[in-house]
C-alpha cells in the first residue's frame, strides 16, 4: 500500500515528507523515523494514500536505540491533545487535560500599534502648536 508522512509536532511540517509502499502503517512509520532521524517525542502523522477511506494514524517517538513507536492523539491548531477515542472509551477530555502548557499570545503587534499612534499623536500636537505659533505670527505681521 501507499503511505505519506510528515512530522506534526513540535514542529509541523506543512508537505509529506516521506512517500512510498509498505506493507502496513506501523512499517512505513518505522521506516520514517528511522530516515529522518526523529527525536525522542517527535509525533507524525501516516496516511494511506490508497482506496476510499483515506485513514490518517498519529505516531509517538518512544526511544531511538533502536527506533519504538507509540500511538500518539491528533494534535489540534492550538497545540492542545485532542482525543479522538474520547467519545467512544473513557478518559479525560482535551478541556480536562491540562498537562499541556497554554502559550501566551504574541504582543508585538500590539505594542507595535501602540509606539506607531504614540508617534502619530506627538506628530499631531507639534503641527498643531507650530500652525498657532505662525497664525499668531501673521496677525503681527499684516495686522
Amino acid at each position: 500500500m501507499k503511505f505519506a508522512a510528515k512530522r506534526t509536532w513540535p514542529e509541523k511540517a506543512t508537505t509529506w515528507e516521506h512517500e512510498g509502499e509498505a506493507d502496513g502503517a506501523e512499517s512505513f512509520a518505522s521506516e520514517f523515523a528511522t530516515l529522518e532521524q526523529l527525536a525522542v517525542d517527535t509525533e507524525f502523522v501516516v496516511m494511506c494514500k490508497e482506496g476510499d477511506a483515506q485513514q490518517a494514524l498519529f505516531f509517538r517517538v518512544s526511544d531511538t536505540a533502536p527506533y519504538r513507536l507509540e500511538p500518539a492523539k491528533a494534535r489540534t491548531a492550538t497545540g492542545a491533545t485532542a482525543a479522538p477515542e474520547a467519545a467512544s472509551g473513557p478518559g479525560p477530555s482535551a478541556a480536562e487535560d491540562e498537562s499541556e502548557p497554554v502559550g501566551l499570545p504574541n504582543l508585538s503587534p500590539v505594542i507595535s500599534m501602540i509606539f506607531y499612534m504614540g508617534k502619530v499623536a506627538f506628530i499631531a500636537t507639534a503641527g498643531i502648536a507650530l500652525m498657532a505659533v505662525v497664525i499668531s505670527q501673521l496677525k503681527k505681521v499684516l495686522g
